[in-house]
């Protein structure tokens, strides 16, 4: 029983320093990790830099398509950065086909082909 008391006033009192700044690393262990020259904020300084991050994003897309009338492509890419968020969207397509006109004595055809696309980027 001796043991089991002299164990948990070991384990109080390595951790009575850890907790007697109320969360608030102290000097003296600044210095003991080699930050002597780092200080300590309070909350509402901390406020001024908490969450704040880069966000980075791009994408690209590209659609391209051989047909009767030809070759066709499209290619879009967007990039966005922000403080807090970035986010973007790409569509491309792509089409072929054929098209017929008849008429009494006359008959038309020809090929086609067409590509387009977009992109969008937002960032806050």
């Amino acid at each position: 029983m001796k043991s089991l008391y002299a164990l948990a006033a070991i384990v109080a009192f390595s951790a009575a320093p850890a907790i007697a700044g109320e969360g608030h690393v102290s000097t003296n262990s600044l210095a003991k990790m080699g930050l002597a020259g780092m200080k300590t904020m309070n909350d509402a300084q901390g406020m001024t830099v908490r969450g704040l991050s880069i966000a980075v994003v791009s994408g690209q897309s590209m659609a391209e398509i051989s047909g009767e009338g030809g070759d066709a492509a499209s290619q879009n890419s967007y990039f966005a950065k922000g403080h807090h968020s970035a986010s973007g969207a790409n569509l491309s397509a792509a089409a072929s086909g054929d098209v017929t006109i008849k008429g009494d004595d006359l008959k038309i055809k020809f090929g086609f082909v067409a590509a387009g696309g977009f992109s969008t980027a937002k960032a806050h």
